[in-house]
């Protein structure tokens, strides 16, 4: 396996005066291409666009689709051009890591929200006649973040954020679980490397609540570690686990009745309480936790049904080949509407 860090990191309250220079000084070429949707080039993408045409030819391109063909065919446009930039959320940033690995060039990640850790990740999440998988993609070339747009998106984003961080401890208590059945080996630096994330962002709630500039880069460099962890090892096994499971399974759900699912960090910090319940940790802690950065604790919360619920646990077992301490329970429909009314999730 083969993994490159970022040969830099930009972050700044506000980037403009030195994006070109960076560019510049990593010499990826004369050609860049720039993704990023219609809001995002209001806000930032606009002016960044401006920017760097300055020094490069520049094309601009909206991501139309997370469609897995859709973005096989938007690869052979990326081909044409020497680096491509994403600007934008996780769609936009999936999308350009993805499409740029098919074509063999390198890409940079400009993040203008916090929601998950896949800012720096080698793995994309698209869709597949819509459902998402997971695909193996690269890490980005650089990073820049603009800490005053990050501040001016919704918090409900950062929490969402910060939800994903939190779920890395059940994440690493399943690779345990799953390292003494003997079903995968463990690390312990890498591991620790993702739990180091998440308490990064714990110690941080005022900050990061308040949306300080101090909190943001908490946050984001708690993200970034979280994403180099899943890197080091080769897979997002170090940051996701039966948390995620039942995550997966809420999308199946949604999926199949035409619905929109909930922001991914809010889903798997509530899948967290569940998984620390069934690990026997400390889920009451992680339940105040995720209070206190203002996630959902309970299904009404998160904008579903309590039956939605019941069927995502108790379909979440099976929902990819991932041992976990899912694997050490036979949850039935009736088993799971218990556990969930116990923590009060329902």
């Amino acid at each position: 396996m083969i993994f490159n860090f970022p040969l830099s990191v930009l972050v700044e309250k506000a980037v403009e005066d030195k994006i070109s220079s960076m560019l510049l000084n990593l010499d990826l070429g004369k050609k860049c291409i720039i993704f990023a949707d219609d809001n995002v080039k209001k806000i930032i993408a606009d002016r960044v666009a401006d920017i760097v045409s300055e020094k490069f030819e520049v094309r601009m391109i909206k991501p139309e689709s997370a469609e897995k063909n859709y973005i096989e065919n938007l690869a052979k446009t990326v081909s044409h051009y020497d680096f491509s930039i994403a600007i934008g959320g996780g769609r936009t940033i999936d999308a350009a890591k993805y499409s740029s690995f098919l074509a063999g060039k390198p890409w940079i990640a400009f993040p203008t929200i916090l929601s998950h850790d896949g800012v720096v990740s080698s793995r994309a999440s698209i869709e597949n006649n819509e459902m998402k998988i997971s695909m193996q993609a690269s890490g980005p070339t650089a990073i820049i973040a603009d800490l005053e747009t990050i501040k001016g998106a919704p918090y409900r984003f950062m929490a969402s954020g910060c939800g994903d961080l939190i779920s890395n401890i059940s994440a690493v208590n399943d690779w345990r679980i799953a390292s003494r059945a003997k079903k995968e080996k463990y690390s312990t630096l890498i591991a620790e490397l993702s739990l180091l994330s998440a308490k990064a962002c714990m110690e941080h709630v005022k900050e990061i609540r308040s949306k300080s500039y101090g909190g943001i880069e908490a946050l984001l460099w708690g993200l970034v570690c979280s994403g180099f962890a899943m890197n080091l090892h080769g897979s997002s096994r170090p940051c996701s686990g039966s948390e995620h499971n039942f995550s997966h399974a809420l999308e199946k759900l949604f999926h199949e009745k035409g619905l929109q699912p909930a922001v991914h960090g809010e889903q798997v910090a509530l899948g967290t309480i569940i998984s620390l319940y069934l690990q026997k940790e400390d889920w009451e802690q992680a339940r105040r936790i995720m209070k206190k950065f203002g996630l959902p604790v309970t299904a009404k919360q998160l904008g579903i049904s309590g039956e939605a619920a019941v069927k995502a646990l108790a379909a979440a077992k099976d929902v990819r080949d991932r041992y976990t301490i899912l694997n050490k329970y036979k949850l039935t429909e009736k088993a799971s509407r218990k556990i969930l009314g116990r923590l009060g999730i329902i």
